[in-house]
């Protein structure tokens, strides 16, 4: 009797884990939140989907020539996959995807240019990503320790010559503040042409955003958009200044202390938001600072306003203040 117990009791164990779902899925289940992730950590099917497409992905990726691009392909796809709102839709476009990856791997290898191919041997086999020979795995081998010299020389070249433009804008800026105290010039008309002048980039970067996250329009398309909108309101930007100077020096000069102060502005704003709070603190300090520079960067535009006043709309874009 105790015989059978313990072998009903150990088949019944073995049918329990049997029919215990199989949760498998390319990411952290602990951390899904749209319909779709939830999905395929629920349903053992659409998680092993998930990894097969993942381990898919991960070889296009590796053998792509131009990895970016299979980046945008994958990012426009998730938008997608994410649309779904049932398991059929969910797996319909998981196998899709899956068989649009098949087919980008199973596209013959490109002979490296320069390369010498053996007679007879198929030029894959000598393609360094798939079976590096003793002379280029030598020559790699030799190449890979300058490299990140070089680049590190690079990236800090490209960063002293960013202090350097950013330490002459903000000379020429001020230089244009006195100018304009001093009645020589005009760099904002009125408080309109300073409100103008500061959404000219907000709109346009917002329109992008709209366009490509919102209205879910191709970012070529999106791009597009903004940059009609932000080259209309410039255009307006720049007929005003010139109303303002006239043909000049003054008028150039009008033109940089413009962009120059909407570019500090953009870059320290972009330097606060940049990084993800680790904290609530932090992200109470951010959004601080974030208030404290608009303050800042509005009362400024205000200050250099030779006009304290607001115009019309109207009599902005006809000239007429």
């Amino acid at each position: 009797m105790s015989r059978l117990f313990l072998g009903s009791s150990f088949f019944g164990l073995l049918l329990a884990l049997c029919a215990a779902p199989v949760s498998a899925a390319s990411f952290d289940c602990s951390k899904a939140t749209t319909f779709a992730e939830n999905a395929i950590c629920a349903e053992g099917a659409l998680g092993l989907l998930d990894e097969q497409l993942n381990a898919k992905y991960v070889r296009v990726l590796e053998s792509a020539s131009n990895p970016s691009d299979v980046r945008q392909q994958q990012r426009e796809w998730l938008r997608l996959r994410d649309n779904c709102k049932t398991g059929q839709c969910l797996s319909s476009s998981m196998s899709q995807r899956l068989s649009e990856l098949t087919q980008q791997l199973a596209q013959p290898v490109r002979p490296v240019v320069g390369s010498v191919t053996k007679p007879g041997v198929p030029a894959a086999t000598l393609d360094p990503a798939v079976n590096p020979g003793p002379v280029q795995a030598s020559a790699s081998a030799t190449a890979r320790p300058a490299s990140p010299v070089r680049n590190a020389a690079d990236d800090h070249q490209a960063v002293l010559n960013l202090k350097i433009a950013l330490f002459v804008m903000a000379v020429l800026l001020l230089i244009c503040v006195w100018l304009h105290h001093r009645g020589s010039m005009t760099i904002y008309q009125d408080y309109t042409d300073a409100l103008w002048t500061s959404l000219t980039p907000i709109l346009g970067i917002g329109t992008y955003f709209i366009c490509s996250a919102w209205l879910e329009i191709p970012a070529r398309y999106s791009a597009i958009a903004a940059g009609v909108l932000a080259s209309l309101m410039a255009l307006q930007v720049i007929v005003q200044t010139y109303r303002s100077n006239g043909v000049s020096l003054y008028f150039l000069l009008a033109l940089f202390a413009k962009i120059a102060l909407l570019t500090f502005y953009c870059l320290m704003m972009l330097m606060l938001f940049a990084s993800n709070a680790s904290n609530k603190r932090e992200a109470r300090r951010k959004r601080g600072w974030a208030v404290a520079v608009t303050t800042v960067f509005v009362f400024l535009s205000g200050w250099m306003c030779r006009h304290r006043q607001f115009s019309s709309i109207d009599d902005y874009i006809a000239g007429r203040t």
